[in-house]
């Protein structure tokens, strides 16, 4: 502890250096100064004043502002001037309503600016975030809208595939109808002797159309339920990848509800660090 000094009001403040430091978390310098010199200085590791015992008080300073108006200064210096930014308050002390001294205290903003900078690096973080997640919710949204117009394509594919099978259902009634056309043939044939060339060609042919007609029909038959298989799996498939994407577009939608809620507290962070 300093030299204790002559005036007794003043002396009563030099009882209080080394309590105030106790009553901040962050570093904290403190000095206390008659009308011309600091007549006493507690200086913290964390934050060195520009001030020392038997020193003159500076002219234009805060404490020279404070002897001068005899009203209390507070400032905040920036880390250029001593390394550190802290925030100075200037204190006068009154005796009969003249100003004989001042108390100075000089509080870190360490902490303030280690807490702005992780919020703001908490908020770059999330906003690039934010933009990546939403990205992904709009590449899924048109993914989904691409399966969907795929679906309704696969939907129409069976459907046509159905008028398709009507169609062959009625090619075979017809070479049905071709086939019993070339057994009357055949018979009118046999019973008109050596008069029936003419029928046998005839019956021969319509029977050879018939046969064609059959085996063409079968093999559309196998091909057009092969499509139908395929189609079918197609759209089982696709029909999955659907549930899957509006799963994902969902959970996309809550991470992104989520991210804005995180936006705003570190927003907020920001501006309770500024206010310290």
């Amino acid at each position: 502890m300093e030299k204790p000094v002559s005036n007794e009001k003043l002396a009563y403040y030099q009882e209080f250096l080394d309590i105030i430091p106790m009553l901040f978390q962050d570093d904290v310098s403190v000095a206390l100064a008659d009308t011309k010199t600091f007549i006493d200085v507690r200086v913290s590791e964390g934050l060195p004043l520009n001030a020392k015992t038997g020193q003159a008080v500076p002219q234009g300073g805060a404490v020279h502002k404070t002897l001068t108006t005899g009203r209390v200064m507070i400032q905040e210096v920036s880390a250029e001037v001593y390394g550190i930014a802290f925030h100075s308050y200037s204190f006068p002390i009154k005796e009969n309503s003249q100003v004989i001294g001042v108390l100075v205290v000089g509080k870190s903003l360490r902490h303030k600016y280690e807490l702005l900078e992780k919020a703001a690096t908490l908020a770059d973080s999330l906003v690039q975030s934010t933009k990546a997640i939403d990205e992904i919710a709009n590449a899924s949204q048109f993914l989904n809208e691409t399966n969907q117009e795929i679906a309704d394509t696969a939907k129409i594919t069976a459907d046509k595939t159905k008028e398709i099978e009507k169609v062959i259902a009625f090619v075979k009634e017809v070479s049905k109808k071709i086939n019993m056309l070339g057994v009357n043939a055949a018979i009118t044939a046999a019973h008109a002797g050596s008069h029936s060339k003419g029928f046998e060609v005839i019956s021969k042919e319509i029977r050879n159309l018939s046969g064609t007609t059959a085996a063409s029909v079968s093999e559309i038959e196998t091909v057009l339920g092969d499509i139908r298989q395929s189609v079918d799996h197609f759209s089982d498939q696709l029909n999955s990848s659907l549930l899957s994407l509006n799963s994902q577009s969902a959970a996309t939608e809550e991470v992104l509800a989520s991210m804005e809620e995180l936006n705003s507290a570190a927003e907020m962070m920001k501006e309770l660090a500024s206010s310290i």
